[in-house]
This record gives C-alpha cells, sequence and structure tokens, in this order.
C-alpha cells in the first residue's frame, strides 16, 4: 500500500556536512556490502564550480562560513510507494526536484530504501537543498555565504531565497507543497499502471472513522507492541483483500441496478453540459455581434540569421572536460593527505598526554617545614599545581577524541589544497587547467546573451510602437 508522507526540516551550522554524508551513506555511514539496506540512487547539482565534483566541499564550505545562528540547508524526507520499482522512484524523484528547486538551487538527494516491519520494502527519499540562490555571478566559498548585496551583488554572498516570508505564508507553502507532491506521485502511479493512491489528507478529510497509530522507535522495538503492530498491518491488508474479492462476486441484479444508477447520473451531466455549451455559444455570438472587434495581433518580425551566434553555440556543444580525471584525482589526493595529518596529529596527541602523565607535580616532604602555617601554604599550593597537571591530561584526552572522531573529509578543507600543490605538482596543473576550461566555458556563455540581447531589445522597441489599425 502507497504511502503519504512528506516532511520538510532545516539544518543549523555545523551539521549540513555530516547530514551528506549521512545521506550518501559515506565517511563514518558507509554500510556493508551485504546490509539490508539498500543505497538505490545518489545524485547533486547546480553546484558551484568550486563543488561541482565534490558536493560535500560546498557543505563543509556552508558549515564553515554561514553566519553563526544562520541555516546551510533544508530537507525534503518522503515516502515513495512500494508499488513503483526503483528506476521509476527515481523518475519521480528527478521529476519532483526539477519542479520544486530547477536550476536556482544547490543540491544532494539520495533514496534509501531499508526493511520494514512487515518484511517488505520502505522506499524513502532524503532532498537536501541550500536556499541560497545562484545568480550567475561567480564567488569562491567564503564570499558565497556572506551577507547579500542589494546594491553591488558581486561584493556580497547569494541570496536566500527565504528572505521576508512570514510563518503563516511558509505554512501555506508547506500545504501547496504536499497537495502538489500528492498529484505527482498519483500521476506516476497511474504512469505504471498501477489502481493504488496516495492523500495528503487526514483520516477525518478522507471520510475514514478511526484513530491514527502512532508509535515511538522506543516501543516499537518491544517485541509485544511490535507483533501487534505488524498482526493489525496483516488485518488490514487481508481486509483490503477481501472487499475486492466480495465486489467480483456481485450478483448480476445489483450488478445490473448499479449500472442503470450509472447511466442516470451519465445522463443528467451530459444534460449539464450540453446547457452550458448552450450558454457558451450564445456568449461567443454576443462576442461576435460587437461593432469594433479587436483587430489580430502583427506577426513577429522574422530576425536574420546570425552566423556568430550559431557558431559560438556549436562550439559549446562541441566542447568537452579532457581534465575531468586529473580533477577527481588532485581530490583525493587531498583527502589521503588529510588521512594522513589526523594520523600524525592523534599520534602527537597521544606522545604529549604520556609526556605529561610521566612527569607529575613533586609532593612537598612531611614534616619538612617547622612552621605550620607555611607547611599548609605549600601543601595548598601542591593541590593546586595538581588539579592543574590533570585538568591538562583532561583538556588532551578531549582533543584526541575530537581529531578520532573527525571524518577524513572534515580534513579536506583548502589550506591543505597547498600542501598538495608542493607534493603533486602534475595533478595540481590538472586541476587548474579544469578550472581553465570552466572560466572559458562560462566566457562563451556570456558571449552568447550578449549576442541575444540585441535581438531582445529590438523585439521590446517592436511592441512597444502604436500600431495604426486603420
Amino acid at each position: 500500500m502507497a504511502i503519504a508522507m512528506l516532511s520538510v526540516g532545516v539544518g543549523s551550522k555545523g551539521k549540513a556536512s555530516p547530514h551528506a554524508q549521512y545521506i550518501a551513506r559515506e565517511g563514518k555511514y558507509e554500510k556493508e556490502s551485504n546490509s539490508q539496506e539498500k543505497l538505490e540512487h545518489t545524485g547533486h547539482g547546480n553546484m558551484p564550480a568550486w563543488a561541482e565534483h565534490n558536493p560535500n566541499y560546498f557543505w563543509q564550505s556552508a558549515d564553515e562560513h554561514e553566519r553563526k545562528n544562520g541555516s546551510t540547508y533544508r530537507e525534503h524526507v518522503i515516502a515513495l510507494p512500494r508499488e513503483l520499482d526503483s528506476d521509476q522512484r527515481h523518475d519521480l524523484i528527478k521529476e519532483w526536484i526539477d519542479k520544486e528547486i530547477g536550476d536556482k538551487h544547490a543540491y544532494q538527494y539520495a533514496i534509501h530504501n531499508p526493511p520494514a516491519m512487515d518484511g517488505k520494502e520502505q522506499p524513502h527519499a532524503h532532498i537536501m537543498f541550500s536556499e541560497r540562490t545562484r545568480d550567475g555571478v561567480e564567488r569562491d566559498p567564503e564570499q558565497y555565504f556572506k551577507r547579500y548585496n542589494s546594491k553591488h551583488p558581486e561584493r556580497g554572498g547569494a541570496k536566500k531565497a527565504n528572505t521576508g516570508i512570514k510563518p503563516s505564508e511558509r505554512k501555506q507553502d508547506l500545504k501547496d507543497q504536499r497537495n502538489r507532491w500528492e498529484e505527482l506521485c498519483n500521476q506516476h502511479l497511474e504512469r505504471a499502471g498501477h489502481s493504488e493512491r496516495i492523500s495528503m489528507k487526514s483520516l477525518k478529510e478522507q471520510g475514514i472513522d478511526r484513530e491514527p497509530t502512532n508509535f515511538s522507535m522506543t516501543q516499537l522495538k518491544k517485541p509485544e507492541i511490535k507483533q501487534a503492530y505488524i498482526s493489525e498491518l496483516e488485518v488490514r491488508e487481508q481486509a483490503e483483500q477481501a472487499i475486492k474479492d466480495v465486489a467480483k462476486e456481485i450478483d448480476r441484479p445489483i450488478r445490473d441496478v448499479l449500472v442503470q444508477q450509472i447511466i442516470k447520473v451519465t445522463n443528467i451531466n451530459q444534460r449539464e453540459q450540453e446547457q452550458r455549451q448552450a450558454e457558451q455559444a450564445k456568449a461567443k455570438a454576443q462576442e461576435q455581434a460587437r461593432p469594433t472587434p479587436r483587430p489580430p495581433q502583427p506577426k513577429p518580425i522574422p530576425q536574420p540569421q546570425n552566423d556568430a551566434k550559431t557558431a559560438l553555440i556549436e562550439k559549446l556543444e562541441k566542447r568537452h572536460n579532457p581534465y575531468e580525471q586529473g580533477e577527481k584525482e588532485y581530490f583525493k589526493a587531498v583527502r589521503e593527505y588529510a588521512s594522513q595529518l589526523q594520523q600524525k596529529e592523534v599520534a602527537k596527541i597521544k606522545a604529549e598526554i604520556k609526556a605529561i602523565k610521566d612527569k607529575p607535580p613533586v609532593e612537598p616532604t612531611k614534616g619538612f617545614f617547622t612552621n605550620k602555617r607555611t607547611h599548609q601554604s605549600n601543601q595548598t599550593a601542591y593541590a593546586i599545581e595538581l588539579r592543574t597537571h590533570q585538568q591538562t591530561i583532561e583538556n588532551k584526552e578531549r582533543e584526541l577524541v575530537s581529531k578520532q572522531g573527525m571524518s577524513v573529509a572534515e580534513y579536506s578543507r583548502y589550506e591543505h589544497h597547498q600542501a598538495i600543490k608542493e607534493q603533486r605538482p602534475d595533478l595540481a596543473q590538472a586541476s587548474y587547467e579544469a578550472t581553465a576550461w570552466d572560466k572559458e566555458t562560462q566566457r562563451l556563455q556570456q558571449e552568447l546573451e550578449q549576442l541575444n540581447k540585441p535581438q531582445e531589445q529590438e523585439q521590446v522597441q517592436t511592441k512597444g510602437k502604436d500600431i495604426d489599425w486603420q
């Protein structure tokens, strides 16, 4: 049975990169090959040039450069129909992204399919996207997440699409979005030849007289509750199948009565449709009887063939990136260097902890001082030194746990790229050439836009002229 569920969440600063690794099953979230859960599909799009081949670098930059209390991403978590196969579910999600996100926001998605409680599939999708809008301005990772400058966009960061939206408007937008998902999902189910449909309405709005079944994860882990829930699902499935079987065995007289009722309703609808058509014909006749009908619009003036524009389009279509593999090898070298750096830092911290533990503060000898007050003062100083010594060890141990808990991707930041450029100049050169290829492609696209502008201005001027209808 297809399930209707669409929730929208927001990620705070520092959460984007770990969550992107989670949905893509990368780093510490990577699953074993024999895991029951399936990672059906992953993908990303609309990334800036500096993160086009490494989407997690985009989310790392968002965590690092976004303002302190700012959101780094929004996420759609959507239940997908079991009735559709893996490729059909992928097509559904890609069409949803195309309609809801488009080409204005950087995004990353993944489709998971773990086993459900009844032993069948439980497919669902995670779609992360940045609310910062792409406007064609080249920005580096630090500038991309700065505050937007309305007067000089090239000096500020990319604009956030949620600026100025009231909570009531967000609530209405979410309702409209859920309705759009219901319509799109049902279209794909119908296209695949399935009779099942989803509904984003509540049980009361659907006319179903029962309370919703809600269990927490703690409750579902209890064997008795889990078994009762599975039994309830089986009873519902058997009841639905029984209704379908009974519908096939309806007696002929009852079926004839139903057919007569359908014919009666069809005749009524046909008479209403004929009445509406007559009213529309009457209104159309009145419209045609007016003395001064609106003259037809002039045909647009055909534009001459632009040879330069055609040459640019052909040049862009024939371009291909010969350095893509080199750039991938470059980022792989960055991650390997980051892993070595992490191991060195962990070993260094362990050595520092051992050296501190091997050299504790010296306790003063008892009875050495004849003055009781002086002796107590030295005992207090020793206690302070001992506490400082223990605190230093605790701080170093916390630092060690922090370094060991970080993923290799979190070390792959911009400052490590310089070391790779020195160690592997061949890979660095390939990365530079790939960047130059991107810039040349953008330059050609800008030239094409400049060639299109004069034609657009001529069309606007033609539309603005007064036309003599006599």
